[in-house]
């Protein structure tokens, strides 16, 4: 009689285990900050299971059964449905920056120059992994990591695990939709300045080429323009730390863009 009950006992524990790790495992694998920085799927896995530790043992003392496999397999999903809109939330920030490194470099001519990304299977630009990189130092040293516990968290008191999934309404896909924009939106304006003292410098090399015919501005037109990239980045990151640090300090609103969007079910 006790090796059939201590089993089912294990068996209980391990589903509330699977249950609490689905929604921090989604949400760790859709952040660029444990993807983009190639961290392995183990390391976040056990991350994952640090955060899911806590509710393990509510978890468990709230299940009465495991319930048939459709149910736990819905269960999960919509766990992991609700993980990945906090990640794609949390990762806006880094995201925006991405694309104004991508702007960059096709303003500047360095489009042939890319890097290859193992975590992502694609190609990423030198200044997007640059800024991109730059925003997961500025994140994990003001605390971001802790800001990710307290969203996860704050997420499980607005939609318990053991809840069914949130019903979308009418205005889902628009804030969806909105995240894509504000993403684009920020990239532009933060690669506007850059690529405005590039176009300067086009500008300039067109003057002096009125003034010296016999000069090939062709061949000068991308020299000058990464002259510039390189003269004017590094002032330009002191405003890029405080565009990082201003959005980042809107993360823990987070919260209430999924709450918009995904309208927490009626209390039982």
């Amino acid at each position: 009689m006790t090796g059939p009950l201590d089993f089912e006992v294990v068996w209980h524990w391990l589903l509330a285990y699977g249950i609490a790790l689905a929604r921090p495992l989604a949400m760790l694998s859709l952040n660029p900050v444990f993807t983009r920085a190639q961290i392995t799927g183990l390391v976040r896995g056990a991350v994952a299971t640090a955060l899911a530790m806590p509710l393990v043992p509510v978890l468990a003392a709230t299940m009465k059964d495991g319930g048939g496999p459709i149910a736990l397999l819905l269960l999960t999903g919509k766990e992991a449905v609700i993980g990945g809109a906090l990640g794609l939330l949390l990762g806006a920030p880094f995201w925006a920056l991405d694309i104004a490194g991508d702007v960059l470099d096709a303003q500047r001519g360095a489009t042939q120059g890319r890097l290859n990304d193992p975590a992502g299977f694609e190609d990423v630009s030198i200044s997007g992994t640059m800024l991109m990189m730059l925003g997961i130092t500025l994140f994990v040293m003001t605390g971001g990591l802790e800001t990710i516990a307290d969203l996860l968290y704050g997420s499980w008191s607005i939609w318990r695990p053991l809840d069914s999934l949130p019903q979308a309404d009418a205005q889902t896909p628009v804030l969806l939709l909105g995240l894509l924009d504000r993403v684009t939106r920020q990239g532009l304006l933060l690669a506007c300045p850059a690529v405005i003292a590039m176009l300067m410098a086009d500008v300039s090399l067109m003057v002096v080429a009125r003034l010296a015919p016999s000069l090939r501005m062709d061949d000068l037109a991308l020299s000058a323009r990464n002259i510039v990239f390189y003269i004017f980045m590094p002032l330009y990151a002191l405003f890029l730390i405080f565009y990082m640090r201003q959005d980042l300090s809107t993360l823990p609103s987070t919260l209430d863009l999924i709450r918009a969007a995904l309208p927490s079910p009626p209390a039982h």
